[in-house]
């Protein structure tokens, strides 16, 4: 065997022993962009809860909250801002998901889930009057799902057992 078989032997052996190397290397990555993926879904649970914590929290706002939903612009001007506030809040968090969604964090059927929520809360009046408010203040790619979703108008009155009736409903009411 001459120095030159020798040479290629000993590189066909280091790169048979790199292959395990760059093997767990993939997997390591892969586990830690899980548990960044995880990470990062749960903050914005938090952050969830959060925002559902701020309707529960008040009966003050409890209060404002459905005379938003029902209208935004009939309301007084210091509970337009906190309906208004809230409502940035609440759409800053389905954005945030939305992204999460599209660069592979969120599964498919934890955005169709959420979809249905954001479906049922912006079929409201009150909610459609902020958004046409505030909807330059989101990205592009955020400002086509909902009004997607507005479009499409399948939002089941997630509120209509608690008095506050859908844009759609309202106008049927005043139309017939």
């Amino acid at each position: 065997m001459n120095w030159e078989s020798l040479g290629a032997l000993s590189q066909l052996l280091a790169a048979i022993g790199l292959i395990p190397s760059i093997v767990y290397l993939a997997i390591q990555v892969r586990a830690q962009n899980k548990a960044h993926h995880r990470a990062s879904l749960d903050m914005l649970t938090t952050q969830w809860g959060d925002l559902i914590q701020t309707v529960n929290e008040s009966h003050d706002f409890g209060r404002i909250y459905l005379d938003g939903l029902a209208s935004f612009d009939a309301m007084e001007p210091v509970s337009r801002i906190r309906f208004g506030a809230y409502l940035l809040r609440v759409f800053r968090y389905w954005e945030a998901m939305y992204f999460h969604f599209e660069d592979g964090t969120l599964h498919r059927s934890s955005w169709k889930a959420l979809q249905a929520q954001m479906a049922d809360i912006v079929a409201y009046a009150g909610v459609q009057q902020w958004w046409g408010t505030r909807k330059h203040w989101y990205t592009d790619e955020f400002r086509a799902v909902i009004e997607a979703i507005i479009g499409r108008g399948t939002g089941q009155v997630a509120y209509r057992h608690y008095g506050v009736q859908t844009g759609a409903e309202q106008g049927a009411d005043s139309s017939g």
